[in-house]
């Protein structure tokens, strides 16, 4: 016993040591807040005050020190953040991760971002003449000295990452992520050749390809101004496997002075992405002699994408314009490294790919090229089986080098319209949805994007031959031609990822949301002529769907009958459903679980189960439900595996009753108790977080939250299972009246900064969920009375 007792103390001891060395580890690589540094690379010194939520508000003699201090400050809290967003576009996340990535990597390093960036960073920051370019170098010098300087973030210890120079190519292949993430396109015209080609044109019909009549388009404005599919699963798994947020959609609106109290206009913007540890964007105000500008940040980039200087302000959206195609090429059988161009052999660029992996050998690899783009068959092998041609992949990201850097350094230094508009005008992809305001009362909408000009013939969704140059694309619509509004009559303007209305006649192809959210922008707009921030506050947290109770009545009436008294419970709720996302409603946790279950059985028979899970993350999905709900004669009821022949309403019973059953079995036998609460959860989930036990430790959650799909406080989540995971919502919500600028307010999901043990981790986590907002502080004797820690740069001497 003697002995056992000596053990156990000295295991406790032991373990004593180790948690306090851990602790002493981290307390010593937590961001500083106060103080001095002595830092070679600055001009002049720079003040950086620190408010109660770490937002730093730089103070700088020349843009130089203001972007160099940026960088230095933005690195000590994100620097992990960083360092996997350029991994990511790089296709070099198997080299911390190991081989679990590889197949991430191979893809990325296939559809050329890397490439793309090398281009661009060749192309625009081979020299430092510009401004931007000035600022990009003084950004990047900032954050290197800090990664060579400052304490070593313990993820980076943890992976055993090793330290190295950010390069303006990094800058660019942020950029390719972001482009990325926001297509859906890779994952949807893989998947709808298929049902073609498998199931038949009857199938297609049925589907909502495109925007109809019954969806809500955005207002244009146009006045002068000065293997297939298994290569569709394998970009599904990309996705899910990333360890960095994905960009999913956004709302932003803009009301102009006549509507306001105010008598300024007023504007709003809350990014929707895939949900992470830490937060997306990273706030910071800048000030020098001539500029003062406070914006939101991506991690690893100068130039904030959302922001407000003393004169305008502006908000962004995903303009999911169909900017991707693939085109089946025609091999020659003599020689695979040519395909056919219209009437000659044509040679395919051929470039070589090394991936380091962490925990194997090198992966050495080819990637050969057509005139259209890489091809995407290497990707996975099953696609040479499935296709038996090579599938190549057009993007018009790949297209261009990137004038992003450019784009994003004007608008924050923009002094009127016409400036903005013609900083935005230069952008190629992504596509952007930009909503502008400024004091002199002008509000606008930009769809901005380079427009692919297609053939009348092609259906975009589709893919194309590629062989014959009858699909090719015709050029590109110049700026002029994008849809657009400024200064409207009716004195509003708004994005929701929905389409736009046509632009000198051409409505243009994209992943277009249904417009649900796009309804209830315009409802609520058009009811209020005294608009404030309040009542800002109050919208951007609506959760009432205008779409979805329809659609309950619908199924409700269909399901009128014989039910058992728990079903009939059931359906009472459902169809007594306002359409709100509250976190005591019971009717969006049974509407979401009978939809999951209708969509399955109509669908999975002829679909596969693994097409069908990429079926219902795509916008043909969101567009075709309703219509298929009320198309009684729709080949999809029948289900293809049976003797009988299915109808709608065999199948909406059969779906019904699985749902009940499901929500018996996690929730119990009582529908009151279904309250949405206990089955809508967010977990903010850092990518070490996703390993068990690092979970308790760097991941925030999980929390039960308001909001559901397609409302405007959209928080999306997967239907497949309940309870419900939420996956995307806003990355910030920002509110601003120009009459007020420096008292603007803005919250983000977390906090501010990424370092487990700073105070800033998940110090705005309640705010968020509660949907209440802090100020964005610009005005100096306030910032300077309420700062929490001064940290003086100083210049070396």
């Amino acid at each position: 016993m003697k002995i056992f007792k000596w053990i156990l103390i000295g295991l406790v001891i032991l373990s004593s040591i180790i948690a306090f060395g851990v602790f002493w580890y981290l307390d010593s690589s937590r961001p500083v807040y106060s103080g001095e540094q002595v830092l070679d690379g600055l001009h002049k010194d720079v003040q950086v005050h620190f408010d109660n939520y770490g937002i730093p508000h730089i103070y700088a003699e020349n843009e130089h020190d203001l972007y160099f201090a940026l960088g230095y400050v933005h690195a000590q809290e994100r620097l992990f953040q960083m360092e996997l967003l350029r991994r990511v576009g790089g296709g070099n996340l198997s080299e911390i991760f190991g081989s679990d990535l590889v197949e991430t990597d191979r893809f990325m390093r296939t559809i050329g971002i890397n490439e793309t960036a090398k281009r661009s960073a060749a192309t625009y920051l081979s020299s430092d003449k510009e401004p931007f370019q000035k600022a990009a170098f003084a950004y990047l010098q900032g954050l290197n000295t800090y990664l060579r300087t400052g304490p070593t973030p313990p993820e980076f210890t943890l992976l055993s990452i090793p330290k190295r120079d950010f390069t303006p190519v990094d800058l660019y292949r942020i950029v390719g992520y972001m482009g990325f993430s926001f297509n859906t396109a890779i994952r949807t015209d893989p998947l709808i050749t298929s049902i073609a080609s498998k199931l038949g044109p009857d199938y297609i019909k049925d589907l909502r390809l495109n925007t109809t009549k019954e969806n809500t388009t955005i207002p244009t404005n146009l006045q002068e101004t000065s293997g297939t599919m298994a290569f569709t699963k394998t970009a599904l798994n990309v996705m899910h496997s990333l360890p960095v947020p994905v960009w999913m959609g956004s709302n932003s609106w803009v009301v102009g002075p006549e509507k306001t109290k105010s008598g300024y206009p007023m504007l709003a913007n809350d990014t929707h992405i895939g949900f992470g540890q830490p937060s997306v964007f990273y706030e910071a105000h800048l000030n020098c002699p001539g500029f003062d500008f406070y914006g939101n940040h991506l991690a690893g980039f100068p130039f904030a994408l959302i922001g407000h200087n003393d004169y305008s302000a502006w908000g962004l959206t995903i303009f999911p314009n169909d900017d991707m195609d693939f085109y089946r090429e025609k091999a020659n059988p003599n020689n695979v490294e040519q395909v056919w161009n219209q009437d000659h052999w044509e040679e395919l660029n051929i470039r070589k790919e090394i991936i380091i992996i962490k925990d194997s050998d090198d992966l050495e690899f080819s990637v050969r090229s057509s005139r259209h783009g890489p091809i995407i068959n290497q990707v996975s092998p099953v696609v040479d089986s499935q296709e038996g041609e090579p599938v190549s992949f057009f993007w018009t990201f790949n297209k261009f080098p990137s004038k992003v850097l450019r784009v994003s350094y004007e608008m924050a230094h923009s002094k009127s319209i016409d400036q903005f508009r013609s900083a935005v005008s230069l952008l190629e992809a992504p596509g952007l949805n930009i909503t502008y305001a400024d004091k002199d009362g002008n509000i606008a909408w930009w769809a901005v994007a380079r427009l692919i000009k297609r053939p009348a013939h092609v259906e975009s969704k589709m893919i194309l031959d590629g062989s014959s140059g009858n699909d090719d694309p015709l050029g590109w619509y110049p700026f002029s031609e994008n849809p657009r509004s400024e200064n409207p009559d009716d004195r509003f303007v708004y994005s929701a990822n929905n389409q736009p209305d046509s632009s000198y006649k051409v409505m243009h192809p994209g992943y277009y949301y249904p417009g649900a959210r796009g309804k209830r922008i315009t409802q609520l707009i058009s009811e209020n002529d005294q608009w404030d921030l309040g009542d800002f506050q109050k919208m951007v947290m609506d959760d009432k769907s205008p779409v979805y109770p329809a659609v309950a009545q619908t199924l409700g009436s269909l399901l009128s009958g014989e039910l058992s008294a728990l079903e009939a419970k059931t359906l009472y709720y459902l169809t007594h459903w306002d359409g709100r996302h509250g976190l005591q409603d019971v009717g969006p946790t049974i509407y979401y679980r009978l939809i999951y279950h209708l969509q399955k059985n109509l669908m999975e028979d002829e679909l596969g189960a693994d097409q069908f899970q990429v079926y219902i993350t795509t916008m043909v999905a969101r567009r075709s439900l309703s219509y298929l709900v009320n198309n009684d004669r729709s080949v999809w009821w029948d289900n293809i595996h049976t003797d009988g022949h299915e109808t709608r309403d065999m199948i909406l019973k059969l779906s019904f009753k699985d749902a009940v059953n499901d929500l018996v079995a996690s929730l119990g036998d009582d529908p009151s108790h279904w309250t949405w609460d206990k089955v809508h959860l967010l977990e903010h989930v850092h990518a070490i977080g996703r390993k068990k036990p690092f979970n308790l430790l760097f991941n925030v959650g999980p929390f039960a939250v308001s909001g559901g799909d397609e409302v405007i406080n959209k928080m999306d989540f997967d239907k497949s299972q309940s309870p419900y995971k939420v996956l995307s919502g806003a990355a910030m919500r920002v509110l601003i009246d120009l009459a007020d600028m420096e008292n603007s307010l803005s919250v983000l999901p977390t906090g501010q900064s990424g370092h487990l043990r700073s105070p800033h981790y998940q110090d705005q986590a309640e705010l968020y969920n509660s949907g209440r907002f802090r100020a964005q502080h610009m005005d100096v004797d306030k910032i300077i009375a309420m700062s929490k820690g001064v940290l003086f740069l100083k210049a070396k001497r």
